[in-house]
């Protein structure tokens, strides 16, 4: 058991990273520290704790660790809190040098795993040239990152461990990715989603050995209560609506999706004003069903866009299968949109549009699947790319399938497998 000074500091910490809280009552850090160890003498024995290791404090001894308000006041901070309120306000997406990663959290060395005792969680950091690390790609907000040990079987100690344990230790965990100019890009907070396993990789000799294998979700939406009073679900369900009419009513105006050539730019990483915090119940629920209206709404667009042209060509039998298809489509089609438009021979042939939405701007990556690569190409394939989608500005670009295989970079980020 972590003794009663370690105890009292890292529950400081966690008041700080979880509230934003700059000044902390004893009251509060006495609750705090009862979730994890019985105390004897209760507040006292914490306050001496904390007395000790405060500056202004007439019982300083030090090391200094918290900040006393005033003498006659029994609130205190973390020395470190200036850190702790930086870190809460990283965005996903925001890009670091590795001397910034080991500045703020306080971290040393250059192991992808490294834990930090003054802020008391894990940075693991993950890279697209992972040499004898063969950490999976991020796909959905989920990743399978390799444990630490350069040579020989890996074992369950030292990193590897406290990463094993971090649910259970209720252990913070900050993921970054290299990329190629050594530049980091945070990925957010993450956790165990699943229970760790071993598989058999080389190791830095290229001889085979056992490798730990941990599978980490990324935190959009934390601290979920499945045990909602039936009244407080009426609320989120009515707070939903208002949410869903009020975005919905202002997609679906009249004006028309404009169109703007050349090519997509996309770049491989973005900054964004998503923030890695706990996120309610009901801004996830109704996010999800916004995603889903503004997804829609953005189809029913490109259907109108192309079936203005062909109408205004005069061919009304291709606006009518058009319209056939959009109205019985299934989900398992490959494309959102069956269009028209002419060959060199002067005839119309089909044409299969995918509608690709996102809210970022036209750097921000798209997700593609296996039957929609193949869509491109074997079929008259086109992605229409929308652009701001759910702001006023939106607009969209195409990219011809051909395009798709020739410009463009596909990276491959997971797999299914089959016996033999």
């Amino acid at each position: 058991m972590s003794t009663l000074r370690e105890t009292v500091y890292n529950s400081v910490i966690k008041i700080h990273r979880e509230t934003n809280k700059e000044w902390i009552s004893l009251e509060e850090i006495y609750e705090e520290v009862s979730k994890k160890r019985p105390i004897k003498n209760g507040k006292a024995s914490i306050k001496s704790v904390l007395q000790t290791h405060s500056k202004l404090s007439d019982s300083f001894i030090g090391p200094e660790e918290f900040i006393l308000k005033e003498k006659e006041l029994e609130l205190y901070k973390s020395i470190y809190y200036e850190q702790i309120k930086f870190i809460n306000h990283i965005n996903i997406g925001d890009i670091f040098t590795r001397e910034k990663i080991m500045s703020l959290f306080k971290v040393s060395g250059q192991s992808g795993i490294m834990k930090t005792n003054s802020l008391n969680c894990l940075v693991l950091t993950t890279s697209e040239e992972n040499g004898v690390y063969f950490d999976s790609k991020i796909l959905d907000g989920f990743i399978t990152y390799t444990g630490e040990g350069l040579i020989g079987d890996q074992t369950l100690t030292k990193n590897n461990k406290t990463l094993y344990q971090s649910n259970e230790n209720d252990i913070p965990i900050y993921l970054f990715s290299k990329d190629k100019n050594k530049k980091y890009v945070f990925e957010g907070r993450v956790k165990l989603c699943n229970e760790p396993y071993q598989v058999i990789e080389n190791d830095s000799n290229g001889v085979k050995r056992l490798v730990w294998k941990f599978p980490l979700s990324i935190m959009y939406f934390d601290n979920i209560d499945d045990n909602i009073e039936d009244e407080k679900l009426d609320k989120i369900i009515d707070k939903i609506n208002d949410i869903e009419n009020e975005i919905y009513i202002d997609l679906d105006n009249d004006d028309e999706l404009e169109f703007r050539d050349g090519k997509v730019e996309i770049r491989k990483y973005r900054k964004t004003n998503q923030k890695n915090e706990k996120t309610k119940k009901s801004n996830y629920i109704a996010n999800e069903i916004i995603k889903v209206k503004q997804g829609y709404i953005n189809e029913l667009r490109v259907f109108n866009y192309e079936c203005k042209k062909l109408m205004e060509a005069g061919a009304l039998e291709q606006v009518k299968k058009m319209k056939d298809f959009f109205k019985n489509r299934k989900d398992n089609e490959g494309y959102d949109i069956l269009s028209f438009e002419l060959n060199k021979d002067g005839k119309y042939i089909e044409k299969y549009i995918e509608v690709k939405s996102t809210k970022g701007n036209e750097g921000t990556p798209i997700d593609i699947t296996f039957t929609e690569v193949e869509n491109a190409k074997n079929k008259n394939y086109y992605i229409y790319r929308i652009i701001n989608s759910d702001s006023k500005d939106r607009y969209f670009k195409i990219i011809k399938g051909t395009d798709l295989l020739n410009d463009y970079d596909l990276i491959s980020t997971s797999y299914k497998i089959y016996s033999k």
